[in-house]
């Protein structure tokens, strides 16, 4: 009995080692932060505020300015095999150092999941960071910092709500999950920062919320970010963008400024926002 407990035990050791061991070298996770502090750009004061953008430009929204690519997506899925190919044709030229990409992306066992179906342009881009041995961060803004801006100018419980349903929002675009319940449910720590804490725990808490600030409009679950998001949700997502946009001139400039060639891919209205303050 104790030769079988000790060989039971051994296996488990064995088998939580090669997970370990999949998980730090097989299995694809969210690229990092960047890992330093950013100064103020001289530039951003040229990003072009949300509130002004204008639909009316062309689409996928790309340019070169130097040692950097930016590659605006047009985020849909018919879209999709021709912006890889003209990803394709603009990485080679660049032979990038740095690539950055938008959205924190997660889990992926490569073989098994494709990037560009659970991803978009975003995990085609990773697939190239990753084959070719480049640097790849998100260029988002670390999520404490960026939920601490907004949370000194919006309520807190808006402030949750909007941190934790985003993701859903961008992501209904390319098919509603089978349940949108299970999908949230994974974003649900966002309400955790000490800034927002104690304003949404659970699906309940959005329910309830939702309710009592949309009553007689779409269910949450029914809500894609490809049109205006209502009410209250609008101006958050003009002024988390607004902050985003800051983030990324600065990460873009920082990495210029140390000799990178930097790609970076993002929806096209990025791209066309950050535009004057790259040049």
């Amino acid at each position: 009995m104790r030769r079988v407990l000790l060989w039971t035990a051994a296996s488990l050791l064995v088998a939580a080692s090669m997970l370990a061991l999949l998980t730090f070298t097989y299995f694809w996770r969210s690229p990092a932060y960047y890992p330093r502090p950013l100064a103020a750009s001289p530039t951003e004061t040229r990003i072009i505020p949300r509130s002004q953008y204008s639909e009316e430009h062309r689409r996928p929204y790309t340019y070169r300015h130097g040692n950097v690519v930016v590659f605006g997506a047009e985020h849909k899925p018919a879209s999709v095999d021709l912006q890889l190919r003209q990803i394709d044709e603009m990485w080679r030229e660049l032979r990038p150092t740095v690539a950055l990409v938008e959205g924190r992306l997660g889990f992926l066992a490569p073989g098994f999941m494709d990037p560009v179906e659970h991803y978009g342009e975003s995990g085609h881009v990773y697939a190239l960071a990753k084959k070719d041995d480049v640097q790849a961060y998100t260029w988002e803004q670390p999520l404490d910092e960026h939920i601490t801006d907004l949370a000194r100018v919006h309520a807190k419980d808006r402030v949750a709500l909007f941190m934790v349903l985003r993701p859903y929002f961008s992501n209904l675009r390319f098919g509603k999950p089978e349940s949108p319940e299970a999908f949230v449910e994974e974003f649900l720590g966002r309400a955790d920062h000490p800034a927002i804490r104690g304003e949404i725990n659970s699906i309940a808490d959005i329910d309830r919320i939702w309710q009592r600030d949309f009553a007689g409009g779409k269910d949450w679950r029914d809500v894609s970010d490809e049109t205006d998001l209502p009410g209250y949700l609008e101006q958050l997502t003009e002024d988390s963008n607004d902050q985003r946009d800051r983030y990324l001139v600065r990460l873009v400039s920082h990495l210029s400024a140390e000799g990178e060639r930097v790609f970076v891919i993002t929806g096209s209205s990025h791209a066309v926002l950050i535009e004057p303050a790259l040049t």
